[in-house]
């Protein structure tokens, strides 16, 4: 179809930890992507074809954080929650689609979609499935209002799809749209296991749904049977989850076997990923209904790699990693059935570990590159622009 020009909307572009969004929207083909946002980090993911509609005033970044400077930068924090609709109602131009990423921001410009009268997609991904209308139930309420005006509603596989009916959306305005990875820019990492050896690894920013304290708890378990194994521990803490972690390592006198990393470069993720032999992510709702939603993209990163995945039947993730054949999954929160899967990982001969790597790559590589999956995405915007025309 015709080029198309699209609205991606954003509450803050880019994270480092949404780097799938991007990997999606640098790759979409005949389109011109304008991104908006309430805030812009600078040094992520600033493509040189995306067009930016950035707020004309700007906060002052200084260390000297003066009376003047404080009251300036309140000023523009009022004129921007005041003006920025009005301004990118304004300069956007003849729009195609518009295309809202997360639930919430969504429903925050509903005002912008109708006064420019375009096709409105929304995505969700994560904590507004179900701990959003959860922590703060007015959103239940604006659930329905965005249900009943936006064109079409994307979640990344079956699960998230059963949810969005369960909350009242009509089955026929949800696509699955999945995300993915770039295969051709991850290398192909050849390693090497013996029988009774593993190294573990786990790289999520440690908060309750990402499972760190199952890990643990696994691994400990694991450890009566499997000595000769290793668990590294990568993102920053949220929450206190480290200081609990350590504590149980310090009681069960297992330092020389856990190592605890910040954070690594994105750019360096791969190469690093080499070190090890399986990556486990055993995420979980928390009390708070904090959940994945759909499944962590890193999941790819590891397969794609090479490298098999101990996980859980969490949210989508079971279409993410398939079990027994790109790697092992168990319920979630099920100490005893993670610790079985890192004993069979111990016990796998080197041939027998080469078919999950190899099963991997694959997997990723069939269902989850980027370059396809941005160009499924645009049959969508097309489809909703064609819509826009037939108006």
């Amino acid at each position: 179809m015709y080029d198309l020009r699209v609205l991606e909307i954003f509450d803050t572009y880019l994270p480092g930890t949404q780097n799938w969004v991007y990997c999606l929207l640098r790759y979409l083909p005949d389109t011109t992507v304008l991104i908006v946002a309430r805030e812009f980090v600078k040094c992520n993911f600033h493509a040189s074809h995306f067009e930016y509609l950035e707020f004309p005033l700007k906060r002052v970044e200084t260390e000297n954080n003066t009376l003047a400077v404080r009251a300036y930068n309140a000023f523009v924090l009022k004129a921007h929650s005041t003006y920025y609709h009005s301004y990118v109602t304004k300069c956007a131009g003849n729009i195609d689609v518009i295309h809202s990423h997360f639930a919430d921001v969504g429903w925050a410009f509903l005002n912008v979609v109708r006064k420019l009268k375009t096709p409105h997609i929304v995505s969700f991904y994560g904590y507004d499935y179900e701990k959003l209308p959860f922590r703060v139930p007015i959103w239940n309420e604006r659930y329905k209002q965005l249900f009943r005006e936006a064109d079409l509603f994307l979640c990344e596989g079956d699960y998230g799809a059963r949810l969005l009916q369960a909350r009242g959306c009509p089955a026929g305005k949800i696509a699955i749209q999945r995300l993915g990875v770039d295969v051709d820019a991850i290398p192909f990492l050849k390693r090497e296991k013996k029988v009774g050896e593993l190294n573990l690894v786990q790289i999520a920013t440690m908060t309750g749904k990402k499972g760190q304290i199952y890990t643990i708890q696994a691994f400990i378990r694991a450890l009566e049977s499997c000595p000769n194994m290793s668990l590294t521990f990568v993102g920053k803490d949220d929450g206190g989850i480290k200081e609990r972690i350590e504590a149980i390592v310090h009681q069960h006198h297992i330092e020389s076997k856990v190592t605890f990393l910040n954070w690594i470069e994105l750019n360096q993720l791969h190469a690093f990923m080499h070190n090890y032999h399986v990556f486990i992510h055993p995420s979980c709702h928390t009390a708070a209904r904090d959940c994945e939603g759909g499944a962590p993209i890193v999941l790819l990163d590891a397969q794609a790699t090479g490298m098999p995945v101990i996980a859980t039947t969490h949210c989508d993730i079971p279409g993410e990693v398939i079990h027994n054949e790109t790697g092992l999954l168990t319920p979630e929160k099920d100490i005893e059935g993670l610790a079985n899967s890192i004993q069979r990982f111990y016990e796998l001969d080197n041939h027998e570990y080469q078919a999950f790597c190899t099963n991997a790559r694959r997997h990723v590589q069939h269902n989850f590159d980027c370059k396809n999956n941005a160009a499924l995405l645009k049959e969508i915007y097309n489809m909703c622009a064609e819509r826009k025309v037939d108006k």
